[in-house]
């Protein structure tokens, strides 16, 4: 039986992103790495590797299969021979198009199952969005090309999830109803049938990706203190206890709680995972228990894409100073459940 094999997508050139997948592939035998390819322009590898002086062995791979010869003596890449034009710290819109062609072919090579996952590296939604990149990131982009070539509408839902929490509590798993969009705009974006398609694929994946028979979703409130009965708001009631009652018999859900407590370590131990309805409700107690190690998995498709949970860090791109915490826990994770 072959080991698993991962697809790497090149991420913002601009950014950490090379340096992170040179230093992991160093890392490789200490944390009994799985086998996993880049798919990257090669003299921009090149370039990175001989800058920080991180002296790997670099072969170019015309198949992600050559990869499982490769991986032991040299980091595998598959050569996009695009000669890319990059400053470090600086992105460049015009650089969009490759990156999106990296992630096209990992999405292919997942979807024809020549490899078992694609870990994404972190990009520059701010410079995909001036190139007229029409998706919000990385997940709902994976999500359209399922929903193109299936012509099958998947529900995704990002994912966010502790490795290794500071207080030595459970992990914290958090599925989120809305993603990268303007605060001011999140009411807007709430109905019941979102609310409900979100927490039945994170119910789903929930059983599917960490094997939890019968999960137990704790489901955040909107207003401060679970709204006080109206007092602070009426999302709680309008939204959230009706769909609660349709759920009911069908999936367990438990709320809405006050996200100023639930993520307590004793508080967390009663939920499987708790459903937020905006980024920064589940990012930030994901950031305060586990910074470093923390991971983003895409729910709801019939393939495993998992991404580093930080962003492409143009403070620190020039420094040689990345952390490779967060890609190792996601070919980890990978490893564990693809």
């Amino acid at each position: 039986m072959k080991k698993k094999l991962i697809a790497i997508t090149m991420g913002e050139p601009s950014g950490i992103a090379s340096e992170l997948v040179i230093k992991t592939w160093k890392l490789r035998k200490k944390f009994n790495l799985p086998h996993f390819f880049l798919i990257d322009d090669f003299k921009k590898i090149q370039y990175i590797n001989n800058l920080f002086k991180l002296n790997i062995n670099l072969k170019k791979i015309h198949s992600p299969e050559d990869a499982y010869i490769t991986f032991d003596k040299a980091l595998p890449i598959i050569d996009l021979k695009i000669n890319l034009n990059f400053t470090l710290g600086v992105p460049d819109k015009k650089n969009i198009k490759y990156i999106k062609s990296s992630i096209d072919h990992a999405f292919r090579f997942v979807k024809k199952k020549i490899a078992n996952a694609m870990i994404t590296m972190p990009i520059c939604k701010k410079t995909f969005k001036e190139s007229g990149f029409r998706f919000n990131g990385q997940t709902e982009y994976i999500s359209h090309l399922f929903n193109k070539e299936e012509k099958k509408k998947h529900v995704e839902i990002m994912i966010l999830s502790t490795i290794r929490p500071v207080d030595n509590g459970p992990n914290l798993r958090v599925g989120l109803i809305t993603t990268h969009i303007p605060f001011s705009r999140i009411i807007d974006k709430l109905n019941k049938n979102i609310i409900i398609q979100k927490i039945c694929s994170f119910n789903d994946s929930l059983k599917k990706i960490w094997k939890i028979a019968n999960p137990t979703i704790g489901i955040c409130s909107i207003n401060p203190h679970a709204g006080e009965g109206g007092l602070l708001g009426n999302e709680e009631i309008k939204l959230i206890e009706p769909i609660k009652k349709k759920l009911d018999k069908k999936i367990k859900v438990i709320g809405p709680l006050s996200s100023d407590s639930c993520f307590f370590k004793e508080n967390r131990k009663k939920y499987d995972g708790i459903i937020c309805f905006y980024h920064d409700q589940g990012l930030t107690p994901i950031k305060i228990l586990d910074f470093y190690n923390s991971i983003n998995i895409t729910g709801g498709l019939p393939i495993m894409r998992v991404s580093p949970d930080h962003g492409p860090a143009f403070d620190i791109a020039t420094q040689n100073i990345a952390k490779t915490n967060s890609l190792i826990s996601s070919l980890n994770f990978v490893k564990s459940i693809a």
